[in-house]
C-alpha cells in the first residue's frame, strides 16, 4: 500500500523533476511496475485508465518514457526491452463502444485490447497508438505525430495520420 501511494505521489508531483529526486522517481516506478531500469520523465502516467480486473502487463528492461507520456494498462500489455516513448506519446489499450448505445456514448461498453511492443521500438514524440493495434514489431520506429491504428511489422518505419509504411529499416 505504501508503494502504491509513493507511485501516485511520484506520478502526480512535479517535485520529482529536481535532480536527485529523478532517481527516486525511477526507483518507485521500477518497484511499483516491476520494470527493471525504467527511466521516466515528468508527468508520466503508466496505469489502467479504466478498471479491468483481467488486465495483465509485463514491462521489459530499460524502458524510457519521456515527459507527458501515457501508457494505458487497461488491456493486456507487453513491452519489450530498450523501448522508448518520446515526449507526449500516447498508447491506448481500451476503446468506448459508440454505436447502438444512444446519444450518450459514455453509456456504451468498454472494450479492452492486447498490445505487444517488441524490443528496441521507438515511439516518436506526440505519436498515438490506438487500441486497434495489437503488435508493434521489434526494431520498429513510429514517426513523431503519427496516429497508428493497425499493426506495425518488425523493422518498419511508419508515420502520418493515419500512419502508413514509410520504409523498412536497414538493420545490420
Amino acid at each position: 500500500m505504501k508503494l502504491k501511494l509513493l507511485y501516485i505521489l511520484a506520478r502526480e508531483s512535479n517535485l520529482f523533476g529536481f535532480p536527485g529526486l529523478r532517481q527516486l522517481r525511477n526507483w518507485i516506478y521500477e518497484r511499483h511496475l516491476d520494470a527493471p531500469r525504467i527511466n521516466v520523465g515528468s508527468r508520466v502516467r503508466i496505469q489502467q485508465l479504466h478498471r479491468n480486473p483481467t488486465s495483465r502487463f509485463k514491462i521489459g528492461t530499460e524502458l524510457h518514457v519521456s515527459n507527458d507520456c501515457l501508457l494505458d494498462l487497461s488491456g493486456n500489455v507487453t513491452v519489450g526491452d530498450r523501448v522508448t516513448l518520446s515526449e507526449a506519446a500516447k498508447v491506448f489499450t481500451h476503446s468506448h463502444q459508440i454505436d447502438g448505445v444512444g446519444q450518450d456514448w459514455r453509456l456504451g461498453a468498454l472494450s479492452f485490447s492486447t498490445l505487444n511492443i517488441g524490443d528496441d521500438v521507438w515511439i516518436g514524440a506526440n505519436a498515438v497508438i490506438l487500441s486497434s493495434v495489437s503488435e508493434i514489431g521489434a526494431g520498429a520506429v513510429i514517426a513523431a505525430g503519427a496516429v497508428v491504428r493497425s499493426d506495425v511489422p518488425a523493422g518498419a518505419v511508419v508515420g502520418g495520420v493515419p500512419s502508413k509504411l514509410i520504409r523498412m529499416r536497414e538493420i545490420v
